[in-house]
């Protein structure tokens, strides 16, 4: 067994367990990330994910063989059809790896997103014929009661914030977000309704893998959930906006609107600032040295942003109000 790396007991222990899942000898090794290796047999390379429990490994591979019943091919796929017995307490999955084109994969060009987009709207057409009995493995996931909640968190971070952040700023996101939340709260209705399929959660580009033959792959449900389509379509929009120059237009164009059941409401969510709360929150709950590492991409997100977030909410309060 090789690796990159020193092996201590513990990556000993851990390979030992990884060859009697393959039923192979593990002839190299290589950590990617936290708790994702990747692991070569003398037939096979295999990616091996840590998951927080039995239950979530269980439904990720629930969802990626129903997908695969389905016809969705362009995703990840389990090399077994039960998860295995633990590893000191921790459970691991095991999947074929998929060649990754070394260019990677980013919502860089209109191309790209378009590209993106497009499978994660097969994704959800398939997901929605999923059998009822398999939607109700999966929790319910409320967008609204999510945001509220993180308004509260960034409300009660406030003083560790404004250390970072300038209050004026600070004010500004408060206020866009707390009017966001008061037009979506006399929507309840709405929001909430069905037709459910079975959403992604993480709409990120990494996200999506784009192989070496080209295909574009749609990966890691570690947050997937029972919901409407759309908290997907509005997530999104907001990953995409940067490369959209800020652009209401630009997202209609590309049809990212289209699926919304109420293309009011729509617009009013996207006037929640969450990736901004999303990552105050996050540095707030962070030690020193995580803040020191991530306060450049913070500051860009807030305050260099700000002048293209600001016009981008009064272009949506124009459409709005027309």
């Amino acid at each position: 067994m090789g690796g990159g790396r020193q092996e201590g007991d513990e990556i000993k222990r851990l390979l030992l367990y990884a060859e009697t899942r393959l039923q192979e000898p593990i002839v190299h090794w290589r950590r990617l990330r936290d708790r994702v290796w990747l692991v070569w047999t003398k037939t096979k390379k295999v990616m091996m994910k840590q998951y927080g429990s039995d239950a979530r490994l269980k439904r990720q591979m629930l969802l990626t063989s129903e997908l695969q019943k389905s016809g969705f091919t362009q995703t990840c796929r389990f090399l077994e059809d039960e998860s295995g017995s633990p590893f000191q307490g921790k459970t691991f999955g095991f999947m074929a790896y998929i060649e990754e084109d070394p260019a990677g994969f980013t919502f860089g060009t209109e191309e790209d997103i378009r590209a993106a987009f497009r499978l994660l709207k097969q994704y959800h057409e398939k997901t929605a014929h999923f059998p009822q009995a398999v939607k109700m493995e999966f929790p319910r996931f409320f967008q609204l009661r999510k945001w509220q909640a993180r308004y509260r968190a960034f409300l009660e971070n406030k003083e560790q914030i404004v250390r970072y952040l300038p209050e004026t700023y600070f004010t500004a996101y408060e206020r866009w977000a707390g009017e966001a939340l008061n037009r979506l709260e006399k929507k309840q209705h709405w929001l909430h309704r069905p037709p459910y399929c079975i959403t992604h959660g993480d709409v990120a580009h990494h996200n999506f893998l784009r192989a070496k033959n080209g295909k574009l792959y749609l990966i890691d449900f570690d947050l997937a959930r029972l919901a409407p389509a759309w908290t997907d379509d509005l997530q999104f929009c907001n990953r995409v906006l940067p490369a959209a120059s800020w652009s209401l237009a630009a997202l209609e164009n590309w049809g990212m609107l289209d699926g919304a059941p109420d293309r009011e409401t729509f617009l009013e969510a996207l006037l929640y600032p969450t990736d901004v709360l999303r990552e105050w929150n996050r540095f707030a709950g962070s030690g020193k040295k995580e803040k020191e590492q991530y306060w450049p991409h913070l500051s860009l997100l807030s305050i260099g942003q700000f002048g293209e977030r600001a016009r981008f909410q009064k272009e949506v309060k124009r459409r709005l109000q027309a």
